[in-house]
């Protein structure tokens, strides 16, 4: 089968601990100006404190290339609120490294209004400005330096506060309880230990997944969940799907992405047929309660691609890489077995699943296809080299995951026209036959549509450069015409 990988964008990392994102401004000469207006505007303070933030900074050269007297009149101390609109729209409120922007997402600034982020290849276009310099560390955030100036009557206007909700009797834990399709979900808030914690002040923003949504897990995947030892990844999984604050239907913008409790980001995408997360739909919006706010979907969020445990001796992980530059990679990964003939796993068929394998891998070395050459292709899960954070998104407008082809020609051609007398990708759907070592459903057209392949980042959480391993080092077959030759013999 063929990963066809996504490439990401990863620009070159500067590190620089203990520095605030002042003090690598101060230390910036091509950021004096900018500099100079932070003191202006009284910002120093703010940009000093905790964080986290993301600044785009305009270097000085941005700044001259305003209109004559913009700037002059900016750092007059009657125009300071003017200047901190200006100043603040250029500052998230969370750390945002290069690799994380989505082409056509839109972020929330401290000013209020929104700025959108653009990636094309190797370039980050924030508005019109483009990221000349990305992902200068701070110990309070990180600086992705600009060629513009970002103007905020430009921008999209924030959506303003939503009317006073109506006020809820019941916390977030008591109206999931009252609900019966939510049942699924109190049960797993109740094996995480969740339920104090949404019982609290608050307020949160929970997307609440109907039971329905949890049956369509893959088989076992939930119950596996539940298990005591599994509680770690049900803990992340569930605050996954809570954010801080409430936050009605009509605050949420189409590409806005909405930090979690957990950590990662859901992608918000509103439209004719209604709110969108990630690859969940909103079926019931803006159910009130005393702490918060629940919105009720039809999907369980996806960032990990849950899946069972495969049984013991039957499956068959292939991971594939791409590489994003600066000794970076993103990893795909798929279960060949659920595509297999049983029968290929039993013992007495294992010289026929080590030639499968050995071909598909020595395939995969050779020819590059679709878009993206494949760096290496081996077996083994993106989990195993800690490449856990899901790169693309799986439904709705901003699908990213890739549908490709699951057996190219080059590998069946010769297989299909020995064994089974047919011409792939023509073939049909035909019984095997182990005994006589043909396997003619892997000709048919069930085990070859296409797949989609989700795609991983590291997720490296301020490990080492190494903590996310790239392909193991090839092992050239000297002997390639003889794997094809024990294939075409099974």
């Amino acid at each position: 089968m063929f990963l066809f990988l996504v490439l990401v964008l990863t620009p070159c990392i500067t590190h620089t601990a203990g520095k605030t994102i002042v003090d690598l401004a101060v230390a910036t000469p091509s950021l004096s100006t900018l500099v100079t207006a932070l003191k202006a505007g009284d910002l120093v303070k703010t940009l000093n404190g905790p964080g986290p933030f993301t600044v785009f900074a305009p270097t000085n050269a941005a700044f001259e290339a305003l209109p004559q007297g913009v700037l002059s009149n900016l750092l007059k101390p009657a125009n300071k609120a003017s200047l901190d609109d200006v100043l603040t729209y250029h500052v998230l409120g969370d750390e945002v490294h290069a690799n994380n922007f989505l082409d056509n997402e839109m972020l929330r600034t401290l000013e209020g209004k929104y700025v959108t982020a653009r990636v094309s290849g190797s370039t980050i276009f924030i508005n019109s400005a483009k990221v000349t310099v990305a992902d200068v560390n701070a110990s309070n955030g990180v600086i992705h330096i600009i060629d513009a100036v970002l103007l905020p009557s430009s921008a999209p206007p924030s959506p303003g506060p939503s009317p006073p909700p109506a006020p809820g009797s019941q916390n977030i834990v008591q109206l999931a309880q009252a609900t019966p399709d939510l049942s699924t979900l109190v049960t797993a808030l109740g094996a995480a230990s969740l339920v104090q914690t949404l019982e609290g002040a608050g307020p949160f923003t929970v997307f609440a997944p109907t039971n329905e949504a949890f049956q369509n897990l893959p088989a076992g995947a939930l119950a596996n969940l539940l298990k005591p030892k599994n509680k770690a990844k049900l803990v992340d999984i569930l605050t996954f799907h809570v954010v801080a604050g409430d936050i009605h239907a009509k605050d949420i913008l189409d590409g806005e992405r909405l930090k979690t409790v957990e950590g990662m980001y859901i992608m918000a995408a509103v439209n004719s047929s209604g709110v969108f997360l990630n690859n969940a739909k909103v079926t019931t919006a803006d159910v009130n309660a005393s702490n918060g706010v629940v919105h009720i979907i039809d999907a369980v969020l996806e960032e990990w691609n849950p899946v069972p445990p495969a049984p013991e001796g039957n499956s068959l992980w292939f991971r594939g890489f791409t590489n994003g530059g600066y000794g970076t990679y993103q990893c795909g990964e798929v279960d060949a077995s659920s595509r297999m003939p049983a029968n290929i796993f039993e013992p007495s068929n294992a010289a026929a699943l080590k030639a499968y394998k050995d071909i598909t891998i020595a395939l995969f070395g050779v020819f590059e296809l679709g878009e993206n050459s494949i760096t290496k292709l081996e077996l083994g899960r993106c989990a195993e080299k800690n490449y856990t954070r899901l790169s693309c998104i799986t439904s709705g407008r901003y699908r990213t995951c890739r549908k490709v082809i699951w057996a190219p020609d080059q590998l069946m051609d010769g297989i299909c026209q020995k064994n089974c007398m047919c011409d792939y990708p023509k073939c049909k759907d035909v019984p095997d036959d182990p005994k006589a070592g043909k396997w003619c459903s892997l000709c048919g057209p069930k085990v070859n549509k296409p797949f989609e392949v989700l795609t991983y980042t590291c997720e490296s959480r301020g490990l080492g450069p190494g903590h996310c391993p790239g392909p193991d080092p090839m092992t050239p077959i000297k002997d390639w015409l003889q794997v094809l030759k024990d294939l075409l013999s099974m």
